[in-house]
């Protein structure tokens, strides 16, 4: 029996963030979501973001399916994109109708959301709350409805507006442009926008209180005219991409250092030349990714950056995606002040253990929390210099991971190679002693280094672990009573080649006191996995439970779903990749018992069925048509089940591989189907297993 109760203090006691929201919303509900709690919770909830208290895309598509969920008063934050293979977007309601979001202050709206962006412009006059809109990728043929955005008068109540990220490239796509008339001063205090945009915001007299902005620069003419604008002096924080020029040539599959663009170094040298960025405490630059690649400014354009002289009076500083490597990295090492420096990502640079020299040589940085150094060319050497021979008592969150590669089955992961000898180093380093995140993803670690981390005691904060897709191979036993298993709230085992045995292992821990999130992506979690991790005295705390792509039968699937353990789980994914060889068969039914209400019974959030990442299609959803249209509309389904079928991209769905065998009917699921021993045969017209 939970107390819910006490589960809304320890979760309000805890730290903030979106799963943890959804959590509390699920204690309120069952507790029963009286006025006086939910009161309660919102006073105290006004301490964390507003971001955090966000209604995820399957709470927004059971609403539009017609079923409200107790914590809507607590929402503060929208993301309407379902981000998942072969899922709609979930419609942007209107606050007129739909009194759940007239507390909400922050909209995300994804990616290419024209819809959900025409529908905010209809409706932006009733949000009377709204302070952030937040839109990407949006491209000329949006144009008139920015231009609608820019004349709405209620464009001037919002703190933060972005219609562009640093991340997008500017290849396929130019940007509409936005351009309000002159007139009262607006309370927008960050704005993402292109620089001639930005530009005109600032000119106009407009934006007196901006302090924060993302820009993105197409031309010198831009950098330069961008740069003599004196209101970037007022500045905290700027995040700028320069996209003057386009190479795209990369050798296939291989890793390669990347394509320098003269013009963006130009640029760059313009722009810093000129700025004056006088308030300036964060500081963002960032170039695009190609394959295994990185194309954007060089050396030329960071030693201009260098030369300015603002990288000894930042906080935070972020280069990413640049062509540069290690003596271009030394030099910005020496730019910044290492007693001042709070957040320091260099990611994707090329940088290798001469990097980790250049560290060295600075000594110490007593202030910094944050070191990112993802995706580059670090080695053991270089992973144990750092641990060993760089001081840095506050450090909190280190990321050391290379290239995911995404699904096995289309790409492999690009490794930095850090292996078990680097992580060895920091599971016996000083500078651990504070860490909460430890990313460790594809760096080549093996079960040494897996079992160095998990034992270690000086990992005594540990939160997050990712050590995801690399080639560890099993999970030894003694790990049981690993030290870790005390802190730790976040398990990322994607890909490791988990076999059954391995959960075993894994779920023989007696104890994880805050444990909340587990993702074994494409391992080998067969049926013994599934009853193994339906007997694991810590799955009733857990929150997610992520198996996709894995090999369970309709016997597993049964014995987790009707084991009632897993009663506060809000999210689980149990979809399987098309590629799979013991995929299910395209028409045979989930067993009743996955989507009976009393199995899983917290759930807020399903994922099933069959799909294909790399063409980002869904062959299936669990069910035949028959069968799942029916549950669509049915007053018994459970609403994040009707939230999945009433969204599904229905061009995509493939009933079974063979009409002849189509079950006929849901009692049909009662019998288990015998799983595949042979790789399906069947392709769609263009697509085949080695794309």
């Amino acid at each position: 029996m939970i107390d819910d109760g006490a589960e809304v203090e320890r979760i309000l006691d805890g730290p903030p963030g979106r799963l943890a929201f959804r959590a509390l919303c699920a204690a309120v509900g069952r507790a029963g979501a009286s006025e006086k709690l939910v009161s309660s919770c919102d006073e105290r909830l006004a301490s964390w973001p507003d971001e955090v208290r966000e209604a995820p895309w399957s709470w927004l598509a059971a609403l539009d399916a017609g079923h409200s969920r107790p914590g809507w008063p607590l929402v503060r934050s929208l993301a309407p994109g379902s981000a998942r293979c072969g899922l709609r977007d979930a419609a942007l309601p209107d606050p007129r109708r739909r009194p759940e979001v007239r507390g909400v202050t922050h909209l995300d709206l994804g990616l290419f959301a024209t819809d959900q962006l025409t529908a905010l412009v209809e409706t932006i006059e009733h949000w009377d709350g709204l302070r952030s809109v937040k839109v990407g990728h949006l491209t000329d043929g949006d144009a008139d409805l920015v231009a609608r955005l820019a004349a709405a008068p209620a464009v001037a109540r919002l703190e933060s507006l972005s219609l562009l990220t640093v991340r997008e490239d500017m290849w396929h796509f130019g940007k509409p442009p936005f351009r309000p008339d002159a007139g009262a001063p607006w309370r927008l205090r960050h704005a993402g926008l292109r620089a001639p945009d930005l530009v005109h915001l600032m000119r106009s007299g407009l934006v007196p209180g901006l302090r924060s902005a993302e820009v993105l620069v197409c031309t010198t003419e831009e950098a330069r005219d961008l740069a003599g604008c004196p209101e970037l002096a007022r500045l905290d924080r700027l995040a700028i991409g320069f996209r003057c020029g386009k190479d795209g040539r990369q050798p296939l599959w291989k890793p390669y250092f990347g394509n320098v663009i003269a013009q963006d170094d130009e640029a760059c040298e313009e722009f810093f030349a000129r700025a004056d960025l006088a308030s300036l405490r964060a500081l963002t630059v960032r170039g695009t990714s190609m394959g295994l690649g990185r194309e954007g400014l060089g050396a030329r354009g960071v030693d201009a950056l260098v030369a300015c002289g603002v990288l000894g009076r930042l906080t935070e500083l972020v280069l990413e995606l640049l062509p540069v490597g290690d003596a271009t990295i030394a030099g910005v090492l020496k730019g910044v002040d290492p007693g001042r420096i709070e957040k320091l990502t260099l990611a994707d640079l090329v940088a290798t253990d001469r990097t980790a020299e250049a560290f060295a040589a600075a000594g110490a940085f007593p202030r910094l929390r944050h070191l990112d150094l993802s995706r580059n060319r670090l080695g053991a050497a270089g992973a144990r210099r750092l641990a060993d021979d760089v001081r840095m008592p506050s450090l909190a969150h280190l990321g050391l991971s290379g290239r995911a590669g995404g699904s096995p089955y289309y790409g492999r992961p690009a490794v930095q190679p850090v292996g078990d000898a680097g992580a060895e180093a920091w599971a016996s380093s000083d500078n651990a002693i504070h860490l909460t995140h430890l990313g460790m993803c594809a760096t080549g670690l093996g079960v040494d280094g897996l079992v160095a981390l998990m034992t270690s005691e000086r990992l005594r904060k540990l939160g997050t672990l990712d050590v995801s897709h690399n080639p560890v191979g099993g999970w030894p036993a003694p790990l049981k009573d690993a030290p870790v298993w005390r802190t730790l709230r976040t398990l990322n085992a994607d890909e490791c080649g988990l076999d059954d045995d391995d959960i075993a292992a894994m779920a023989a821990v007696p104890s994880a006191p805050r444990l909340r999130g587990v993702s074994l992506d494409y391992n080998g979690v067969g049926s013994h996995g599934a009853r193994t991790l339906a007997s694991w005295a810590v799955l009733p705390q857990l929150w997610r439970l992520n198996l996709h792509d894995h090999v369970i039968g309709d016997d597993g699937l049964i014995d987790l779903a009707a084991s009632g353990t897993a009663r506060r789980l809000l999210e689980l994914d149990l979809e399987q990749d098309c590629w799979n060889p013991r995929k299910r068969r395209y028409g045979a039914p989930l067993p009743d018992e996955v989507i009976d209400p009393a199995s899983f019974p917290g759930l807020d959030a399903v994922f099933l069925g069959i799909v294909d990442e790399y063409h980002g299609a869904r062959y299936s959803c669990g069910f035949p048509e028959h069968i799942w249209t029916h549950l669509a509309s049915a007053s018994t389904t459970r609403p994040e089940l009707a939230a999945f079928l009433t969204h599904l991209d229905v061009e995509e769905l493939d009933d079974t591989d063979d009409p002849d065998q189509a079950p006929s009917a849901l009692t049909t699921t009662s019998a288990p189907s015998a799983p595949r021993t042979t790789p399906n045969t069947w392709t769609r017209p263009g697509s085949s297993p080695s794309a």
